[in-house]
């Protein structure tokens, strides 16, 4: 995939709930991208950048592209960033790693998402509408306080379940809960813990976008790698997106 580094500027920052931000940045150019990938982006005042996820590109007729990020505020550099104002530049590298296989994924796939696990999943949703597929979306959240994303996956198209471990909206538990029994075809993004249940109750393939600490975001510092059944394989080249036939989770393949 061919992957380039742009000079974006901030056009909107919408805060989804009190610490995720929905960010868009209009870009000068970019590269064609695939659901899964994301973008290492500088933040003002921070050495290093920070990985974010594609929720969204639009690609104009002037070249340019309107690119959507999702920011969860876990740290002073997501904090910074989730505070920028419209009009501010950003240094842009991407897209980088290796996505999600769509198409390979059945007509009807399900798609289970975790809190900052999410936002990748819109743009496989919004690829898989568009080719005539019909997803069905699971979100996973703490609290009815914490979930956003839902009327945007709605107003693709998708089947949308909800799940909130306290209960307190939608399907109460954990999203695995919501899982059909039935399900063949799984996109999954979110914590391993999710990750190694969504694996367990699948009957059939299941794609894994791992979650990691990135140094470079372009596979030099090795900081980023994890256990497969090829030995290790970095998460910001190989991955973010495995088969999780190929992941080793505590010494033990996914399945």
């Amino acid at each position: 995939m061919t992957n380039i580094k742009v000079h974006a500027c901030v056009i909107e920052n919408t805060a989804l709930t009190e610490t995720i931000y929905r960010l868009r940045l209009r870009c000068e150019s970019f590269a064609p991208a695939q659901p899964g990938q994301f973008v290492n982006v500088t933040i003002p005042g921070f050495f290093l950048r920070r990985p974010l996820a594609i929720a969204d590109v639009v690609y104009e007729h002037d070249g340019g592209a309107t690119l959507t990020l999702i920011v969860a505020q876990v740290g002073a550099g997501t904090q910074a960033l989730a505070s920028v104002t419209p009009g501010t530049m950003i240094d842009v590298l991407g897209p980088l790693g290796h996505g999600f296989d769509v198409d390979g994924a059945g007509s009807n796939p399900v798609l289970v998402g975790g809190g900052s696990g999410i936002p990748p999943l819109y743009f496989a949703a919004k690829y898989a509408v568009a080719r005539g597929y019909r997803p069905h979306v699971l979100l996973g959240f703490r609290t009815a306080h914490d979930v956003y994303a839902e009327q945007d996956f709605r107003e693709l198209g998708c089947d949308v379940s909800v799940a909130t471990e306290d209960g307190s909206y939608g399907v109460a538990g954990f999203v695995t809960a919501a899982m059909p029994d039935d399900a063949s075809h799984v996109l999954a993004c979110g914590p391993e813990g999710m990750l190694r249940s969504v694996v367990a109750r699948s009957r059939g393939r299941v794609q894994v976008s791992l979650e990691a600490h990135m140094g470079c975001g372009f596979g030099a510092c090795l900081g980023c790698t994890v256990q497969t059944v090829r030995g290790l394989e970095r998460v910001c080249v190989e991955g973010p997106v495995f088969d999780s036939t190929d992941v080793i989770f505590d010494g033990e393949v996914a399945r």
